[in-house]
């Protein structure tokens, strides 16, 4: 059953005539008439008398028009809430990241074009996830095709950090066997599949780390306090009291991050606003590096 028909049934049923249903509705007479004609094949019952003076309902049809007019409001309903739920965007855009771009995008909240608010989640967060979906998540890597919209928004540098004691007078940036020989601060077991965290494992080896956290905020907290050395993004380490670089950029973590939107979503002025200031926000910081 067709949503037009059953609106052509209701502008006759009020109007008492094809023309003026066909004015309120914007369409044209023979089209309102197709569509009465198409419902009642699809009912197998007439629904108007048609005479010189219009169109009245035959008693089947006032039979069935309080049912039409539930389905209406129920509609008319469902569109409200639709728009409301657009509104809403135009004030808060859910944005899901994984922690470094996550903290990356903290910073510049700053410079959040007027408008929208973001509500800035992390991924895997147990709290969010059973939540509203967010209208924007942040990837790392290429995602699969026909996931959403999808912008590349460029790279997070990382490097090693320490305290200046850990380069005990040596030239910067250290040697890799020196950089193997530190104390270093990982990630947990659970987070052995982290791109830096096999980086590290390449690196020393069985070697025992110095300790192991879960979060980057930790680890540079402990870098901080001379604890031992830690792979951190540079737009963390370089801000890092006590903390200096002691390696090049590691170019193996530079993977690409994307932007993805839900399809749906995609002319939603305030969802390309926040897009597009996640790319501002990511393009910045690789100028800053530079």
């Amino acid at each position: 059953m067709n949503w037009d028909d059953l609106q052509a049934f209701l502008a006759v049923a009020r109007t008492g005539s094809l023309r003026r249903a066909s004015i309120e509705l914007a369409v044209s007479q023979p089209t309102v008439a197709r569509h009465i004609r198409s419902l009642e094949s699809d009912l197998g019952l007439p629904l108007f008398e048609r005479d010189r003076d219009g169109h009245r309902l035959t008693e089947a049809g006032a039979e069935l028009l309080p049912e039409v007019r539930a389905v209406e409001t129920t509609a008319l309903r469902v569109e409200r809430r639709a728009r409301d739920k657009i509104r809403g965007l135009a004030e808060t855009v859910r944005v899901e990241a994984m922690e470094w771009p996550a903290a990356l995008l903290a910073r510049g909240l700053g410079t959040l074009p007027t408008g929208p608010r973001v509500e800035l989640v992390l991924s895997g967060d147990t709290i969010t996830q059973a939540a509203r979906v967010p209208e924007i998540v942040v990837r790392h890597r290429m995602p699969p095709i026909g996931e959403g919209l999808t912008w590349r928004i460029g790279s997070i540098a990382c490097a090693v950090y320490g305290a200046a004691s850990f380069a005990d007078g040596r030239a910067l940036p250290l040697e890799r066997a020196d950089l193997a020989a530190l104390p270093w601060l990982t990630f947990i077991a659970e987070q052995q599949h982290y791109s830096a965290m096999q980086w590290i494992t390449e690196l020393i080896g069985d070697r025992p780390a110095a300790a192991r956290m879960s979060r980057t905020d930790q680890m540079a907290a402990a870098v901080a306090a001379g604890a031992g050395v830690a792979v951190l993004p540079c737009f963390i380490g370089n801000a890092l009291p006590g903390g200096l670089r002691l390696s090049p950029e590691i170019a193996a973590l530079q993977a690409d991050y994307w932007v993805v939107a839900r399809e749906e979503l995609s002319n939603n002025p305030s969802v390309r606003s926040v897009a597009g200031w996640i790319a501002t926000c990511f393009h910045e910081e690789q100028m800053a590096e530079r």
